[in-house]
């Protein structure tokens, strides 16, 4: 299925830059809206199995994951799988409009509720820093940086962390463009999972990286 998207602008009037994402954005959601449920399965699993080689290097890593809409690849089998081998995940709570997430811990048994946007989210579970966030992806760009739902939540939680967690881009291989032409205040994610592989981008996913390899014990962002 092909992707018919609008050019980019050549102005770099903040508005008309504003209006061409927000056109792109209806469109890769509506790509991934109409995706036939084989080709959607084939796509996902690819990614779950990158992602889980991805956590096998961060066994005691808490992961701060996402619970999937809009048609996103669910993660929650490999999550199950991370916690099983001892790791920890963790699932955000909104507490209101234009306010960040936090995250709190979450098991297969954590009792849920619906949340902001009637999402569900964890009743009763402490808050925790994840060691790992993941990033759902409406598209992105091969610098890094994402396309999301426009909401801006994912930024403002970042902005607010005490500590720098790994953030990792999940999304489809298809949905990646040139250049999202980025705010000035966006930042890159540090690493990349799609359905083609993993790809590290920042300094501090390949120095994690680099530091998995050395040592047969959890990577340092895990201790």
């Amino acid at each position: 299925m092909s992707l018919d998207l609008p050019v980019a602008p050549k102005s770099k009037d903040a508005r008309c830059q504003s209006e061409w994402r927000h056109a792109v954005r209806r469109a890769l959601l509506g790509w991934r809206a109409a995706l036939d449920g084989a080709t959607h399965k084939y796509l996902s699993d690819q990614i779950r199995l990158h992602f889980s080689a991805f956590l096998k290097d961060r066994p005691g890593a808490t992961v701060g994951f996402y619970w999937p809409i809009q048609n996103e690849i669910d993660l929650r089998p490999v999550i199950e799988s991370h916690l099983k081998a001892g790791g920890k995940a963790a699932l955000p709570v909104v507490p209101g409009k234009d306010l960040p997430m936090v995250f709190h811990t979450w098991t297969s048994d954590t009792e849920m509720a619906p949340g902001f946007a009637r999402i569900p989210e964890p009743l009763g579970t402490n808050e925790v820093q994840p060691h790992v966030v993941l990033a759902p992806l409406v598209g992105f760009d091969r610098a890094g940086y994402r396309l999301g739902y426009g909401g801006g939540f994912f930024d403002r939680t970042l902005a607010t962390l005490k500590r720098k967690p790994l953030v990792v881009g999940i999304g489809f291989a298809a949905t990646q463009l040139e250049d999202i032409i980025p705010h000035e205040y966006d930042v890159p994610v540090d690493v990349l999972i799609t359905d083609q592989g993993t790809r590290y981008i920042s300094e501090q996913a390949v120095s994690d990286v680099e530091k998995s390899d050395q040592s047969s014990s959890p990577c340092h962002l895990c201790t």
